[in-house]
């Protein structure tokens, strides 16, 4: 029993459970702890979203695309664990809009579309002389904290007007969210434009104030060899501690404090302390808990894909002036965004061919990706016709589906996950969950939940076994 309490589980091979059993064997090492360490993950491969493939001499993504810099979790990581010189950063500006049958470049500076100077909307026509005036509402009224949290859309309709929202801002933040914008929370997405506003009285005064923020060239990072760098690093420092097809089906408590993991329906593992790192999909199954079951099995999720398309160059007949383009929902398509891969990362831009990657599907949309590989090529290439001009058949194409993956996070489930976090640590003191969406989306909010998480587990594991710091 003395040394099942000194046991700690990290469940599930993500980003998130990756970098939370890093966090934790640091410690471990750094306090001279006498804690033991294992990563439990259901399948052989370790990474979770993080995808490389390697095609031919190059490497590509097709789950997470990059990290973006303008958040710092990643790139501090990436430093620790001396990567940085291997870093490439994106080119190419930022997409266009593809609007109105035809694409729209925005000139200017914007965050997320955003537009920092006010007077910057009249540079294009992709709103209506009434959307321009009301895109200056922001100014105009006095910001209030949310007492409960609205629709995303809401929010920022309220400050924007709905046809900047709908036409330019809304399709940066699907891409982002995979979302619906009239059901997700601002609050719950954690999107950074909330606390921005609060703190400057205004989103276009915040914007100014943080350039850093701003899209365009740079904003992104990945590796030539794909953002598996990362995770293999990571694997490779973990590699005693990692144990493969390993399917947690249920935990229980156990005696003094204790948990016993039911793995694959045969094995049974007693451990002092647990941080699940799976999908939010995964909470109530994992814990039997009939009031997690009301909550965290409400979650909707969006699925999701991705195609990687090579094509002779001459096959593009409309060119966007940025290194991609993202459509709004309303423009029918089922293309969220394309990515000029050539264009956005130099280590391609001397290929002969060019390499496009298609992100398709959101929530509402999940019946695309459940069809055969045939079906969702034609449907895409539809789509890339009318975007790009394009009636050439592909060179070559790869195609990766993502179901149910992102959580679809509404207004009330905010307050609902606080409670159940309350929950957790009062009936099931010492297992903490940090799955995707609980504190944002990317790589960079998993990096801070793993980071938070981990230090939670060893304060109370040293706690348990009445290890304090000196």
């Amino acid at each position: 029993m003395k040394r099942a309490k000194k046991r700690i589980a990290v469940i599930g091979g993500g980003i998130t459970g990756l970098v939370t059993a890093y966090r934790i064997q640091q410690q471990i090492i750094k306090e001279q702890l006498p804690f033991e360490l294992v990563l439990l993950e259901s399948s052989l491969k370790i990474g979770g979203k993080i995808y490389t493939m390697k095609v031919e001499d190059n490497y590509f993504d097709l789950g997470a695309e990059s990290i973006d810099i303008r958040y710092p979790e990643a790139m501090e990581l990436i430093e620790e664990l001396g990567l940085a010189d291997q870093l490439i950063y994106s080119e190419g500006n930022k997409p266009d809009i593809f609007f109105y049958n035809k694409l729209h470049s925005l000139d200017y500076p914007t965050y997320k579309g955003i537009p920092v100077r006010k007077m910057d909307i009249w540079k294009n026509d992709l709103l209506t002389f009434h959307g321009k005036v009301a895109s200056f509402k922001d100014s105009l009224f006095p910001v209030k904290p949310l007492v409960k949290d609205i629709e995303m859309s809401r929010y920022l309709k309220s400050r924007f007007g709905e046809e900047l929202v709908e036409h330019i801002v809304e399709p940066f933040f699907s891409k982002i969210y995979a979302s619906d914008l009239d059901e997700m929370g601002i609050k719950s997405s954690k999107e950074v434009i909330y606390s921005l506003e609060q703190k400057y009285g205004n989103l276009s005064k915040a914007i100014k104030y943080h350039p850093e923020l701003l899209d365009g060239s740079g904003n992104y990072v990945t590796f030539q060899k794909g953002l598996a760098v990362l995770t293999d690093k990571l694997i490779e420092i973990l590699k005693p501690h990692i144990q493969t097809s390993k399917k947690v089906f249920e935990i229980k408590q156990g005696t003094e404090g204790t948990y016993i993991i039911d793995i694959n329906r045969k094995e049974q593992v007693r451990v002092g302390a647990i941080s699940i790192a799976t999908p939010v999909t995964e909470y109530s199954k994992i814990l039997n808990n009939e009031v997690f079951g009301q909550v965290f099995d409400q979650v909707e999720t969006a699925s999701i894909g991705y195609i990687l398309f090579k094509f002779k160059k001459e096959a593009i007949k409309n060119e966007p002036k940025g290194f991609g383009v993202v459509t709004p929902r309303r423009s029918d398509s089922f293309v969220t965004s394309i990515v000029f891969l050539n264009k956005k990362w130099s280590f391609l831009k001397d290929e002969e061919d060019l390499y496009i990657g298609v992100s398709f599907g959101r929530k509402g949309e999940d019946l695309l990706v459940s069809l055969s590989n045939k079906d969702i090529e034609e449907s895409i290439l539809k789509d890339l016709e009318i975007i790009l001009g394009i009636t050439e058949k592909p060179i070559n194409r790869i195609v990766k589906r993502w179901p149910n993956t992102i959580p679809q996070y509404t207004v009330d489930q905010e307050e609902n996950i606080k409670e159940m976090i309350e929950l957790l640590a009062h009936d099931y003191p010492g297992i903490y969950i940090s799955g995707i969406g609980l504190e944002g989306f990317g790589i960079n909010q998993c990096i801070g939940q793993a980071n938070k998480a981990s230090k939670k587990i060893v304060d109370h594991i040293k706690k348990q076994n009445c290890i304090y710091d000196k």
